[in-house]
C-alpha cells in the first residue's frame, strides 16, 4: 500500500513539473507598430491597417485601410537631392483572386518618394507581374476542358539612382526622371 501511495505521489509531482505555463498574449499587435526604421525616418502600421511614414514626429499616409493589406518587405532609402532630403519607401504584397474557374496572384510593388518638408508624394509606383491560372472549356457543352497558365506585367518598374534620379522602365521604354528644383517635382530628363 505504501508502494502504491508512493508511486501515485511521484506520478502527480513529474506531471505537474512536466507542464509548461502557458504564455499570456502580449497586448501589442503583431500586425501593428514600426515595419522598417533609417535614421529618424520610419514606417508604422496601425491597427486600422493603415500604413504611415513617420519623419521627426510628421506622418504622411502612404496607404489607406483595407481588409486584405498585408505588406512584406518593407524599405525605406533616403534619398539626397542637393540640399534636400526625400525617402524612397517600398513594399511588396501578394494579392490572390479564386474563382471556379480562374485563379490568379498578383505581386505587387509598390513604390513612394517622398517630401518630408512639405508632406508631398513627388512619385508613386505600382507594379504588378500576374500569374494566371485558367479552365477553359473547349466546346459548347462544356464536357472537355483544359487549364492554360498565362503570365502578365502591368505597370512601370521603378529603379532608384544613387543621384536621386530614377527610371521607369518596362519592355519597350525606359524614362529618366530628375527633381526641378525650381518647381519641386521630378520631371522627365531628356
Amino acid at each position: 500500500m505504501k508502494k502504491i501511495a508512493l508511486l501515485l505521489m511521484v506520478l502527480s509531482v513529474s506531471l505537474s513539473y512536466g507542464q509548461k505555463k502557458k504564455k499570456k498574449a502580449s497586448t501589442a499587435s503583431a500586425s501593428a507598430g514600426v515595419l522598417a526604421k533609417s535614421g529618424d525616418a520610419s514606417v508604422a502600421y496601425n491597427k486600422k491597417k493603415d500604413l504611415f511614414l513617420v519623419v521627426a514626429k510628421d506622418s504622411m499616409l502612404l496607404t489607406k485601410s483595407r481588409t486584405d493589406f498585408n505588406p512584406a518587405n518593407v524599405k525605406i532609402t533616403p534619398v539626397k537631392v542637393k540640399t534636400n532630403t526625400f525617402y524612397c519607401v517600398t513594399w511588396n504584397e501578394t494579392v490572390k483572386t479564386d474563382t471556379k474557374l480562374k485563379k490568379e496572384t498578383a505581386a505587387v510593388t509598390e513604390n513612394q518618394l517622398w517630401n518630408p518638408a512639405t508632406k508631398t508624394l513627388l512619385i508613386g509606383n505600382t507594379q504588378k507581374a500576374v500569374e494566371v491560372q485558367e479552365i477553359v472549356f473547349l466546346d459548347k457543352l462544356k464536357t472537355a476542358s483544359e487549364t492554360q497558365y498565362k503570365k502578365r506585367s502591368e505597370g512601370f518598374e521603378f529603379q532608384l539612382l544613387p543621384n536621386g534620379e530614377f527610371l521607369l522602365k518596362n519592355k519597350t521604354k525606359s524614362t529618366k526622371y530628375a527633381y526641378n528644383e525650381k518647381t519641386s517635382r521630378y520631371e522627365v530628363k531628356k
